[in-house]
């Protein structure tokens, strides 16, 4: 068995340590959110359905973590003998694992911030790798291959250090005894400061020579300031959304008003909508980032109707229903740490997490949601008016992942059948990697077809117009938007809505995300 290099992982919602160093504040992973793949000998995706998983993170010969204390070396066999109790049970669709190592259990002990810092060197340890050792049956296990590396990076100012500037809490005290470090207020964070003399320098904060009467609240910004922001921005003034950082994946999609519904061929008689501004994922849900939220979820007390497929780990995830994807949004908040939206009450206090049941929503909250009907139309239409689709008035299939039939519509201009690219790899789905095609003018990819996007909205009479509309009260099924792989030309319109029971699925029908813009 071994990894294929098309194998992925990342540091997803890794919390921050601080080393106890004036100089060194650095972003250290204690929870690695991992995906590999398993595949055979002949580069195939292993067809088992669970695995049995062993993990270290090693540095040259020396082991500095493992899921268990078995692991001393990393010259050990590649084939070693575990006990049942020392190793990890992960489930495995397509040859594709998932876990999130560290989470403090048995056998996944917390990973300590020593791994990715050398505290004796004050420096940040390089060429740390993650090997993981794989078994089919529990019994004889095999080094998976290549070890993926990685490493802790320096963080830069964030909002919450804006805030502390404001409220006055930076004290001479606190910078003499290492609680703000000269690298929170480094010259590659704070690009300058409005002090006449500008002698606000690293060294004189570190040694407590710039207290915080010279912090006050009268302190600017000018210039460019380059640097990572996170949280929600308060305290910080004069700050655009469009100058805020957008959540990773999704793209901003600005207040305003639009024209909702249809001109040209009848879909529904065209009223004036104001929506507010939004973020939306500029994918369509893949079935990479279904599984990671999936499996984080699974063990943390959410239950699902439908496991999730796809064709490919970067293809939609398809065959999950309305109430299996509003759960999956709110794991992914609270996987983030974020507020979920979703409730199983009308006091907004049990968080639905199980069940098929009526479900409320906190419209305040800043977390992951799916869009409302208005949203989605608002962001497939690209900033542009009075079109049929996100680029224009006619299709081809260079342009969108659907079913041509170029003899029933004048704007289809084909090649007929089933679209090429998600023809690759099999038709059932012909589904296409998502971002296959060109975005639209908010940066969205797949706004007319692949699969069909679940919205919020009980499907009823269109549309309500207003502000901020939420479409109907109560109903039977759920507006489904976009086009999809198996129809036809039509769906692709930006105004046409169709819809299903929530408790539905099928390979036709997935989704994407939105979180409420935060300035």
């Amino acid at each position: 068995m071994q990894h294929l290099i098309s194998i992925w992982a990342g540091l997803l919602a890794a919390a921050s340590l601080h080393a106890q160093s004036p100089y060194a504040s650095l972003q250290v992973p204690q929870q690695i959110q991992y995906q590999g793949r398993v595949a055979t000998a002949a580069g195939g995706a292993w067809s088992g359905t669970e695995g049995y998983f062993v993990f270290a993170l090693v540095q040259g010969a020396t082991v500095l973590w493992n899921n268990w204390d078995g692991i001393t070396s990393p010259s050990d066999p590649d084939t070693v003998a575990l006990g049942a109790g020392q190793v990890l049970t992960l489930p495995v669709i397509g040859g594709v694992f998932s876990i999130r190592l560290g989470e403090g259990s048995d056998t996944n002990e917390q990973i300590p911030a020593t791994v990715f810092f050398d505290a004796a060197s004050n420096s940040v340890r390089s060429g740390v790798k993650l090997a993981v050792w794989f078994s089919p049956d529990g019994g004889t296990f095999t080094r998976l291959s290549p070890d993926v590396e990685f490493t802790a990076v320096p963080f830069a100012m964030v909002s919450g250090i804006a805030e502390t500037v404001q409220d006055r809490s930076i004290t001479t005290q606190k910078i003499k005894d290492g609680a703000v470090t000269s690298m929170q207020l480094a010259d590659n964070t704070i690009q300058a400061v409005d002090l006449a003399s500008a002698s606000v320098t690293p060294e004189k904060i570190a040694a407590g020579a710039v207290g915080s009467s010279q912090l006050a609240p009268d302190v600017t910004l000018a210039g460019t300031t380059t640097g990572t922001f996170s949280g929600n921005g308060a305290g910080l003034s004069g700050i655009t959304a469009a100058s805020v950082a957008i959540p990773p994946g999704m793209a901003l999609i600005p207040a305003g008003t639009f024209t909702m519904g249809d001109s040209l061929d009848g879909i529904a008689a065209p009223v004036s909508v104001t929506v507010s501004a939004f973020y939306m994922d500029v994918n369509e849900v893949t079935l990479s980032l279904w599984q990671s939220v999936y499996y984080w979820a699974t063990s943390h007390g959410y239950t699902f109707t439908r496991v999730g497929a796809g064709k490919g780990v970067n293809h939609p995830v398809h065959t999950v229903n309305w109430y299996d994807c509003v759960k999956w949004c709110n794991a992914r908040s609270e996987q983030a740490g974020i507020a979920p939206v979703y409730y199983k009450d009308a006091e907004l206090t049990l968080i639905y997490k199980s069940g098929e049941v009526p479900v409320f929503v906190n419209w305040a909250a800043k977390g992951y949601r799916l869009p409302t009907e208005a949203e989605w139309e608002k962001a497939a239409r690209g900033g542009l008016s009075e079109q049929r689709f996100p680029w224009g008035n006619t299709i081809t299939q260079n342009l969108a992942n659907y079913y041509a039939e170029t003899a029933s519509y004048s704007y289809d201009l084909g090649p007929n059948g089933l679209n090429a690219t998600g023809s690759i790899g099999g038709t059932s789905p012909a589904t296409s990697p998502v971002g296959s095609f060109a975005a639209n003018g908010y940066g969205l990819n797949d706004m007319a077809g692949n699969v069909g996007e679940w919205c919020w909205d009980w499907y009823g009479t269109p549309y309500a117009g207003g502000s901020d509309p939420h479409g109907a009260t109560s109903g039977s099924s759920r507006v489904i938007r976009g086009g999809r792989w198996d129809y036809y030309a039509n769906y692709c319109r930006v105004a046409y809505r169709y819809d299903n029971a929530p408790g539905g699925s099928g390979n036709n029908r997935g989704f994407r995300v939105v979180r409420s813009s935060v300035p």
